[in-house]
């Protein structure tokens, strides 16, 4: 059985090629993965005692090894085999034009995949926004990464967008953020003060406000039915800021409402310079159409319909 292994022969290219050349490459490739598996299990393990060390620099660690170990055995199974590398020089050259003009994305995601992984300009479990997609990165590969929405949906998003373009990390370094939520209330000089003291108790029975820095209320100006403030508060994580503004706004309802401070709304006034009257009636007849409900109708005055050639409401 040996000396068939041995002595069987396949040309290749004019290269001679002994089959157990070929199962022992088989196998150093097999060896290859399963050592790169090990190796790579035993490195994760260790580093994650060390409880200073983030998830992101472990995962990059013990990747950029299993690629060593793999691109070692292959690299001993082309020897094994007789295979010069130096003879691929032209085939490498055909690939790398290939690369240059199909490959151009799938490169550029790759590439910027290393420079996340080495770079950590985003890491697994922050907050990030990025392409009009919000939500945790839960994956960091090679080509791509994956955000989970607040909604609980993947979305695979390139590499190359995280480096291309502007990305908001609400988790970076540090994951207090401030909220700013306006509102405009009556135009009451005198419940200002009101306002403010019942907004900062809001703030201050909610519990995922934070106490320091402390929520404060600006006056950021006159609308043009309203005074327009804001309530200014810090929380802890990004993640919550939804649910927050909708608790305060919750409470800004009920209580003003407690406090008989009117929130305004945007509004417009109509003023008819034709002499249309606005009636209260049973019935009416509004452009010929039936109006037989006890609705608030439009209705010309006498002398619009005494003006005959006038067809057109100015």
């Amino acid at each position: 059985m040996f000396e068939f292994l041995r002595d069987k022969v396949y040309t290749i290219d004019g290269n001679k090629v002994r089959l157990m050349s070929i199962i022992f490459s088989l196998i150093i490739i097999l060896a290859s993965y399963i050592i790169a598996y090990l190796f790579v299990y035993i490195v994760k393990k260790e580093l994650k005692k060390n409880k200073t060390l983030n998830k992101s620099f472990v995962k990059t660690t013990t990747r950029f090894i299993k690629y060593v170990i793999l691109i070692i055995g292959f690299f001993i199974a082309f020897q094994v085999l007789g295979i010069n590398l130096s003879s691929l020089a032209f085939l490498a050259g055909v690939v790398g034009l290939g690369i240059g003009f199909g490959m151009q994305n799938i490169i550029s995601n790759f590439i910027s995949g290393i420079i996340i992984l080495f770079e950590k300009p985003i890491k697994e479990g922050e907050y990030v926004d990025v392409a009009g997609y919000d939500g945790i990165v839960s994956d960091i590969r090679a080509r791509s990464t994956t955000i989970t929405t607040r909604d609980n949906i993947s979305i695979i998003v390139p590499n190359s967008n995280f480096i291309t373009s502007n990305v908001i990390n609400w988790s970076h370094k540090d994951p207090k953020i401030r909220l700013h939520i306006p509102l405009g209330i009556e135009e009451t000089a005198s419940k200002l003060d009101l306002a403010k003291k019942v907004l900062l108790e809001i703030a201050d029975e909610n519990p995922e406000v934070l106490k320091d820095p402390k929520p404060s209320v600006w006056f950021v100006g006159f609308g043009s039915s309203s005074f327009d403030l804001e309530l200014i508060v810090w929380i802890q994580s990004p993640i919550r800021r939804h649910y927050v503004i909708s608790d305060i706004n919750f409470e800004i309802a009920k209580k003003f409402a407690k406090y008989d401070i009117d929130l305004t709304y945007p509004w417009t006034n109509l003023v008819f310079k034709n002499g249309l009257q606005i009636r209260n009636g049973d019935a009416g007849m509004v452009n010929g159409i039936n109006d037989t409900g006890n609705n608030s109708v439009i209705q010309p005055s006498k002398n619009l319909i005494n003006e005959k050639n006038k067809n057109e409401v100015k």
